[in-house]
């Protein structure tokens, strides 16, 4: 039997890094009061730190962010239009060997010894 996997809100991950960032107690006793790993809670802690440039610049972030937004929208333009030309030429080759008669077909795929 498996084990459900536990889901935690950011706002109670916030809150415990904190804890651990006060030094009022050790990660090891804010861990076992919460009921979670400390692996976790030091996982948490290096991403509240690795993004915490977020929180005192977030205008770059949402720079960032919509330049990344853009460069992904025109790359999935891009994608979209290569799809419509290659469904374009698909629809049109199919057509085109259906108007074919048997013999011209025949001379398609079978190679020719010289």
């Amino acid at each position: 039997m498996s084990r459900k996997r536990t889901v935690y809100s950011a706002e109670f991950k916030s809150k415990l890094v904190l804890e651990v960032l006060k030094n009022e107690k050790t990660l090891q006793e804010i861990a076992s009061a919460n009921n979670i790993t400390p692996k976790n809670l030091q996982n948490w802690k290096k991403i509240f730190l690795d993004n915490a440039e977020i929180a005192m610049e977030p205008s770059k972030a949402v720079k960032d962010y919509k330049e990344d937004l853009l460069a992904a929208q025109e790359q999935n333009e891009m994608l979209t239009k290569i799809v419509g030309k290659m469904t374009v030429e698909k629809e049109w080759l199919e057509k085109k060997l259906k108007s074919l008669d048997s013999s011209d077909r025949k001379q398609l795929i079978e190679p020719k010894f010289t």
